[in-house]
């Protein structure tokens, strides 16, 4: 009879215990396994001195690089198929400043600074005759003989007012001139929100680009923006379209090398819906040592960027982890970007050179911020603007977190970190950024300065953010529909294009 107790006992225990697995919340899984353990180890070995700031180009980042591929294969994150690393090659270049830059038409010569910057690395000499157009948009190209020419024309595109705007139509116009068969590219810069000579000092000095010519010796088009902020010189250049115009650049070559993004896979269990994907991304990167810094190098002058964006890289490490013992219905693709501080190039040529067809990928989930000021909030860049607000404001209100939309649209937020070069292409990419409220003292003691140790970190709200990105990515993934979109947002026409949607 007491053995027969026993058994019962043993058999109610064990029914009790499976009820409450079953019963376990899938927020109540990710707390009990998504580790603050975890999460301290990967914000304070990523953001050490050791490190010196993550530069892009330094042997630093690659031993980051290689830590986080490591993290993947330890825990059983997938390559993509058809590679045979974590690793996706991006080819750079440092684009020194020209000693000389000269623009002659009729009478006037157009220099350096005072007048052009170039974009590329373009060095060398021509004569042509030059077209002045309105935008150069790809129309007006094709209606426009633009064979052998200099095309001169306002900078961006018809509409755009924002100089992230204008800076992000670059490529694009460049793309379309070059295929029209122009020569070189002038562009006309007007925007007053970004003063001429603030512009010439951001794109005076030494710059990194993508290397779009991967190496080899092909000379990159010409692209210049000129400053057309004085209209008798806009007038003047209008009169003399079809002139024979001579331009000049000299200087140093550009100096070559290759960076990685760090890219992994985890398979969906839906087998309808497996084939689509959700991108969760953040840059590992960061600003490096102060260019004016004594020798030996002391931790005042390292940019260690704990909040941005070891934070972040903590946040994909972490879900990894998590997801290869708990997949979701959708397959999720683990990005850690390099070179987002040069320009967000890391995502831009994954983005150009996407490992899996960007059109399986139905959402980006962007981690980047430049730091917290209010422990109670996450703060979604993009909040709003796609249909997966409801997950995401749930996924923080699990953990005790508000999720509140960005409080400085003056900022452009949107448009300034990886997610904006999916959103372009139609894939819907909100950035989930720690707590902010404004960019106060609080968040520039710390943003892009050496005071941003991992030691200066709140890892209770820490560790709350990164289970609550996790659980964002969970529901989103489990969505019987796509997310997609709100009607009416800037990027739903190239999400329409993208998809094959009407």
């Amino acid at each position: 009879m007491k053995t027969l107790k026993s058994f019962f006992l043993i058999l109610i225990l064990s029914f009790s215990f499976h009820l409450t697995v079953v019963a376990q919340t899938d927020a109540e899984r990710i707390e009990a396994e998504v580790l603050r353990s975890d999460v301290e180890f990967n914000i304070y070995f990523l953001a050490s001195d050791e490190f010196l700031g993550r530069d892009t180009g330094t042997h630093e980042l690659d031993i980051a690089a290689r830590y986080i591929a490591t993290w993947f294969q330890t825990y059983g994150v997938e390559k993509a198929d058809g590679y045979d690393s974590y690793f996706q090659d991006v080819p750079l270049q440092t684009l020194r400043s020209p000693e000389e830059i000269t623009f002659s038409v009729g009478d006037s010569t157009y220099q350096k600074n005072e007048h052009l910057a170039l974009l590329t690395g373009y060095r060398g000499d021509m004569d042509a005759s030059y077209i002045f157009l309105d935008y150069a948009t790809e129309d007006e190209l094709a209606d426009n003989d633009v064979e052998g020419k200099i095309v001169v024309a306002s900078a961006g595109l018809p509409g755009q007012t924002s100089p992230q705007q204008l800076f992000m139509a670059v490529q694009q116009k460049n793309e379309w001139a070059e295929a029209a068969g122009a020569k070189a590219l002038i562009e006309l810069y007007t925007n007053p929100q970004f003063p001429w000579q603030v512009l010439v000092g951001f794109l005076g000095g030494d710059r990194m680009d993508l290397d779009d010519n991967n190496g080899e010796n092909d000379e990159p088009m010409p692209h210049f923006w000129m400053n057309g902020t004085t209209e008798e010189r806009v007038n003047y250049l209008g009169e003399l379209s079809d002139s024979n115009v001579t331009l000049t650049v000299s200087g140093a070559e550009p100096d070559r090398f290759t960076s990685r993004n760090v890219v992994g896979v985890i398979r969906g269990t839906d087998p309808d819906l497996r084939d689509e994907y959700i991108l969760l991304g953040a840059h590992y990167d960061h600003e490096g040592v102060a260019e004016d810094h004594p020798d030996p190098i002391t931790s005042e002058y390292i940019y260690n960027g704990a909040r941005d964006n070891a934070v972040g890289t903590a946040g994909v490490l972490a879900a990894a982890k998590y997801f290869a013992e708990h997949p979701p219905r959708r397959s999720l693709i683990f990005s850690a970007w390099t070179a987002e501080e040069k320009g967000l190039l890391g995502s831009r040529y994954y983005a150009e050179n996407p490992m899996i067809p960007l059109e399986q990928t139905i959402y980006n989930l962007n981690i980047d911020g430049a730091g917290y000021n209010d422990t109670t909030k996450v703060t979604v860049i993009g909040l709003g603007r796609t249909e997966a607000d409801d997950e995401m404001i749930a996924a923080a209100e699990a953990f005790g977190l508000e999720a509140i939309p960005d409080p400085v649209p003056e900022q452009n937020l949107f448009d300034r970190s990886d997610n904006v070069n999916f959103a372009q292409r139609g894939i819907p990419a909100p950035t989930y950024s720690l707590g902010i409220t404004d960019f106060d003292d609080e968040i520039n003691y710390y943003y892009h300065q050496p005071t941003d140790e991992p030691d200066t970190i709140d890892y209770t709200y820490i560790t709350s953010y990164i289970r609550s990105i996790v659980l964002a990515t969970l529901k989103i993934a489990d969505r019987d529909e796509a997310p997609f979109w709100i009607p009416g947002d800037v990027y739903e026409e190239a999400g329409l294009e993208l998809y094959g949607r009407e």
